[in-house]
């Protein structure tokens, strides 16, 4: 069952960098940075971005993963921006503490598929004001990802309705998926950043350190295997999106949280 996910995934992941590469759209991602760690037999996975999205500047913030029940920090999220145009979105996380919480089928705050997880079971941790972490290990595969809802945008989808472009990258050894997601409805609209990260955690899992957290997502997985959606909008769509991205370009927008 392992290795049929295995292939799956990475055909999955090889279909969605067919269908950007084949478009118009570049990468929202140029450098990207995953680090592991163990503390205490605590497995910690710090993932990091820096966004590609032009003249606009991503507000200075940290924001706290808390354990739901418990409030229990287990991570934080931070957004940074240097004003010489550097934005950098990072997420640092103990996946060991994860491993208490209920798996789900997890999808962005405006209800559309994530790309790479795509159906599979996940682990959802909410974050506040509509914000998430979402985290799947599933045998020898992995991925690690985040959406944060961005105030800004929502003028944008009120514009363009339900959808998102996030185009495929691959940096510094990590394919993944990263973009805007969009939503007339107010405070499900912003940026969502998704990788694969089964090369680093692969080898914890192996020293029997996230044994627990892969055995408890095999016995809850779907047995049946998730049909491969096309998330890549229509051209119209994109081309409306780019669009509204041009426009906070040239003001120079500084985006705001909810």
């Amino acid at each position: 069952m392992t290795q049929f996910h295995s292939i799956k995934a990475f055909g999955l992941i090889c279909a969605l960098f067919v269908l950007v590469s084949c478009g118009s759209q570049k990468p929202m991602v140029t450098q990207v940075k995953v680090d592991t760690s163990v503390i205490d037999q605590d497995v910690w996975i710090s993932l990091s971005a820096d966004l590609s999205i032009g003249n606009l500047l991503l507000p200075n913030a940290v924001i706290p993963i808390l354990i739901p029940k418990t409030g229990s920090e287990i991570g934080l999220v931070s957004l940074t921006s240097d004003g010489s145009g550097l934005n950098r979105l990072s997420v640092e996380l103990n996946v060991s503490e994860t491993a208490q919480l209920d798996l789900a089928q997890a999808r962005l705050p405006n209800g559309v598929m994530i790309p790479i997880i795509q159906d599979r079971q996940v682990i959802t941790v909410p974050i506040g004001k509509g914000a998430e972490i979402y985290i799947s290990i599933l045998g020898d595969q992995a991925a690690l990802g985040v959406a944060i809802p961005i105030k800004s945008f929502d003028a944008m989808g009120s514009k363009v309705g339900t959808s998102a472009l996030m185009p495929v990258f691959s940096t510094n050894g990590v394919i993944g998926s990263a973009g805007v997601f969009t939503s007339k409805d107010a405070g499900e609209n912003g940026f969502a950043l998704i990788a694969d990260v089964s090369s680093f955690v692969s080898p914890l899992i192996g020293q029997n350190l996230l044994a627990d957290h892969s055995r408890k997502v095999m016995q809850q997985a779907q047995q049946s295997e998730p049909e491969l959606l096309d998330v890549k909008p229509s051209r119209s769509v994109e081309n409306k999106i780019n669009s509204e991205l041009y426009k906070l370009h040239k003001r120079r927008k500084t985006l705001s949280l909810h």
